[in-house]
């Protein structure tokens, strides 16, 4: 097993990790949608994602979105609500103990990346909107590689723009097939398990896991150097 060491660099996911989706479940809400939706949507627009780049093919994350809404809804909403819906990823808010976090890794030391399957456009405004964007050096889209995480290039492009080896780079992430993506491509990981509460038991367990992701950040603070 290999001994992971104190990353130079973290890179977080954005969606989910530090954005939160209620602005998207808002918006449905105001279309007369259950919240239950949401969460089967969003399932089906990675799923979609991950199967367009098995197959080689490449979409943007509106053109997904909007598409897996059309199904999921099984098409009773018409263009303009789903157009409607779909806006809500541009106004995404930070999750509660989003900036805690960044400020953790900032204290630390650690370099601040954000890698995202959505847009570089949008995820710069999130990070805009929550006044991170400061303490953020890097912003990185799987629009620059055109897959989607988690095969290996998005993470190999934060390696390639960090000018670190991989395993001085972390992802952190709430999603298990991100962590797994990570590490196949050589990068040192960390998961909280606040979305999934446990891991996929087929993914690559993280190199460490905390219950808050300050506590991962700290986590990663404690690697040998």
């Amino acid at each position: 097993m290999t001994t992971r060491v104190r990353p130079e660099v973290v890179v977080f996911d954005v969606v989910e990790t530090l954005a939160s989706l209620d602005a998207v479940r808002a918006r449905l809400n105001h279309l007369g949608q259950p919240n239950s939706l949401l969460e089967r949507w969003f399932t089906r627009l990675l799923r979609d994602a991950m199967a367009m780049t098995s197959s080689g093919d490449y979409r943007s994350f509106l053109e997904v979105a909007a598409s897996a809404l059309h199904a999921e809804a099984h098409s009773e909403l018409s263009k303009s609500q789903i157009d409607f819906a779909v806006t809500g990823f541009g106004q995404l808010t930070a999750q509660p103990e989003a900036a805690a976090t960044i400020e953790a890794a900032q204290e630390a030391g650690f370099r601040i990346f954000a890698l995202s399957n959505g847009s570089e456009k949008s995820t710069r405004a999130f990070f805009d909107r929550s006044g991170l964007a400061p303490k953020v050096e890097e912003v990185l889209s799987v629009d620059a590689v055109k897959v989607w995480k988690p095969a290996p290039a998005p993470y190999k492009l934060a390696v390639e723009r960090a000018g670190v080896p991989a395993e001085r780079v972390a992802l952190v992430a709430v999603h298990s097939w991100d962590i797994h993506g990570a590490h196949r491509a050589g990068l040192t990981t960390g998961w909280c398990p606040r979305l999934e509460t446990f891991p996929t038991p087929v993914f690559t367990s993280a190199d460490v896991t905390s219950d808050s992701l300050p506590g991962v950040i700290h986590a990663l603070a404690r690697l040998p150097s």
